[in-house]
């Protein structure tokens, strides 16, 4: 199918498409006249990219969730817990920041009167 197809079936934009070829996480065929044929398996993929883009994980962990897979060797699983554990290590910390970012404001809307108090 050509990316316009993938694009309405899966939701990714034909430019998204275009960078997770350019990134190597998809693949296409180029037809003679320069366009290019995915495989349908292609859409799924598409999809768990751009959810796995979505969560802001970075490329390495997209492309080892992505190894994982199928039939991966255990050694690709071993090595996304690795990575994932980083991730969740990561965003433990940003939320310990954002926590203590969002006390800040409270504190200081507190000291501001009522006109201020959360919704």
């Amino acid at each position: 199918m050509r990316i316009g197809e993938v694009s309405a079936r899966s939701g990714v934009s034909a430019r998204s498409l275009r960078y997770y070829e350019q990134l190597g996480l998809i693949g296409s065929e180029r037809e003679p006249n320069g366009y290019r044929r995915y495989d349908d398996s292609v859409v799924d993929r598409a999809i768990v990219i751009q959810m796995l883009f979505g969560m802001d994980f970075p490329r390495e962990v997209v492309t080892s969730v992505l190894a994982c897979t199928g039939e991966a060797p255990a050694a690709a699983h071993d090595a996304l817990v690795v990575q994932l554990a980083r991730v969740r290590d990561d965003l433990s910390e940003r939320i310990r920041t954002l926590t203590a970012t969002r006390d800040r404001v409270d504190d200081f809307l507190a000291t501001r009167g009522d006109a201020a108090a959360p919704a």
